[in-house]
């Protein structure tokens, strides 16, 4: 009995004669043929591989990405996307850039810097139930004053000459479920608009009725550096969590004010900065890390 991938070569090829005969009577070129020829076996070729979507998608799966800074969450997809979009249209033999599907499983601001883990092909149908579990952050903030969007890419709205001096009895409140009220420059949606569109509109906390959220905080220490306004933070929180509010709530608690200077992300869904891949890393490397991880995780298509 014929497995089915010599059944897609048998019907390839009776295709191709079918069509070669066919090509003499209306005058298709021999190349055009050949060029149909080699998308059809590229398409019976990748879907032999394990955790093929599509003809397009080699590998589906999840891709732990090292975020680099100054970049958002779409502009690492959408490079990614491309990434795989040029290696599809090199071997599939096209004009247009075949469409693949890539998203990300939690998004990171254009400051922060770590583990953003994308999902390819049918792997941004599965990332939901992988990645649901809690993240772990390290963060920097300074005590000097307060921007409209928490980090040192806003304007300075409030300034503190008080010295912060950490009581953990205070960090304490904020460990375990809180109530948190998420930063007006952020994707959360308000009578449809986003809040960081309101916040561009000149509106903030008055105009905009943000109600506060429960978020949990599993872990959380704070310590202090050599520069007595500038302080580290290591938590890990579950979805939802915003850094940089957290940030904020605690300076208030303490009777300061306070915005995050620094953000990196170390393990999201399981994966660590050292399970990471580079964003410049070729279309095989990161459809082989997509094989690596369904082959650890059990993923399956």
């Amino acid at each position: 009995m014929f497995t089915r991938n010599a059944t897609l070569i048998l019907y390839t090829i009776i295709v191709v004669m079918i069509s070669l005969t066919y090509s003499f009577e209306i005058g298709i070129s021999r190349s055009a043929l050949r060029r149909t020829a080699t998308k059809m076996f590229s398409v019976v070729e990748s879907s032999s591989e394990k955790g093929v979507s599509e003809p397009n998608c080699k590998v589906s799966g999840l891709v732990p990405i090292l975020k680099p800074t100054n970049w958002t969450s779409q502009d690492v997809v959408a490079f990614v996307r491309k990434t795989l979009e040029m290696e599809a249209k090199n071997r599939l033999g096209t004009k247009k850039r075949p469409k693949i599907k890539v998203g990300h499983g939690g998004t990171l601001d254009p400051l922060a810097t770590g583990v953003l883990v994308l999902g390819i092909g049918k792997g941004t149908k599965v990332m939901g139930s992988y990645l649901s579990g809690p993240k772990s952050y390290v963060a920097e903030f300074s005590t000097l004053y307060e921007t409209d969007t928490l980090d040192t890419e806003g304007k300075v709205v409030k300034t503190s000459e008080k010295d912060l001096v950490l009581d953990e009895k205070v960090l304490e409140t904020f460990r375990g479920e809180i109530m948190q009220k998420p930063p007006m420059y952020s994707a959360l949606r308000k009578d449809g608009k986003r809040l960081y569109e309101l916040a561009r509109e000149g509106k903030d906390y008055e105009d905009v009725d943000v109600p506060e959220r429960p978020v949990v905080v599993h872990e959380l220490r704070v310590e202090g550096t050599d520069d007595l306004r500038k302080f580290k933070m290591e938590c890990v929180v579950g979805g939802g969590t915003y850094i940089r509010s957290l940030i904020r709530d605690i300076a208030y608690a303490h009777e300061t004010v306070g915005t995050m200077t620094m953000l990196e992300r170390t393990v999201a869904g399981g994966f660590g900065i050292e399970d990471c891949i580079s964003l410049r890393c070729s279309a095989e490397e990161i459809y082989e890390k997509a094989r690596e991880v369904n082959e650890e995780k059990g993923i399956e298509f």
